[in-house]
């Protein structure tokens, strides 16, 4: 019997609703060092994979789950730590600018703003906005467990789990090719475990990117969410 495969234009992708819902950050994700071009202009700098799921479910049950990719970096203009800020729902002290871990933001709760677009012609649901979870609401705990990749400490286990496009994105870093990856992994059965530490960022200035996106003076209108921050 042969093997047969047929080609497919388009693969059915179901977008969660657009608007506000609770959401978990489920995986951080270290890129390494990649290319972007601006204006004609190719830029090197390191990049940040964020993830969260969502309490919004599929047609099959299972949450929806939405990305942000940002430089990782902490400096006064960076997105990531507009976005961070907005998030907390107040500005991080001098001191946590020395060196914040981005592992702290797993398991984080939030609420997300979605919004749908169209780009080469298929629709995608990208994070508009983030703020706290206001008083009275929660997001649901993690359907698995929490994902951390660290190209300065990888663990190559976690790797192979991610999906192809993003280990072919990791795989071209600098940082991946100068790491000692193994040709092949054995990976355990599921368990859920803590994390390992993230690495930290500090608030050194971004090589010039596109512009990001606005936001309101961190803390701004965030009375009525809950006094803790998430992180």
């Amino acid at each position: 019997m042969a093997l047969t495969i047929t080609a497919t234009d388009s693969t059915e992708f179901e977008l969660p609703p657009a608007g506000a819902t609770a959401a978990r950050c489920c995986a951080v994700i270290d890129l390494g060092s990649q290319e972007s071009t601006y204006q004609g202009e190719t830029k090197t700098q390191p990049k940040i994979l964020l993830t969260f799921e969502l309490a919004e479910l599929r047609s099959d049950g299972t949450p929806h789950r939405v990305s942000r990719r940002m430089t990782a970096s902490l400096h006064k203009k960076a997105q990531l730590r507009a976005f961070l800020e907005q998030w907390r729902g107040r500005a991080f002290t001098d001191e946590e600018l020395r060196a914040f871990n981005v592992g702290k933001l797993l398991n984080a709760p939030c609420m997300l703003n979605l919004v749908h677009i169209e780009r080469a012609g298929k629709q995608y649901a990208n994070i508009l906005s983030v703020s706290p979870v206001p008083k009275g609401m929660s997001a649901p705990e993690l359907a698995d467990a929490a994902v951390l990749f660290d190209l300065s400490a990888p663990d190559w286990n976690v790797f192979a789990g991610l999906s192809s496009r993003l280990q072919e994105t990791i795989s071209a870093s600098p940082e991946y090719q100068a790491a000692s990856a193994p040709k092949s992994v054995s990976l355990p059965a599921p368990v859920a475990s803590r994390p390992a530490p993230a690495p930290a960022l500090s608030a050194q200035p971004p090589a010039p990117a596109a512009p990001a996106q606005t936001y309101a003076p961190a803390g701004a209108g965030f009375a009525d969410f809950e006094d803790d921050i998430p992180f």
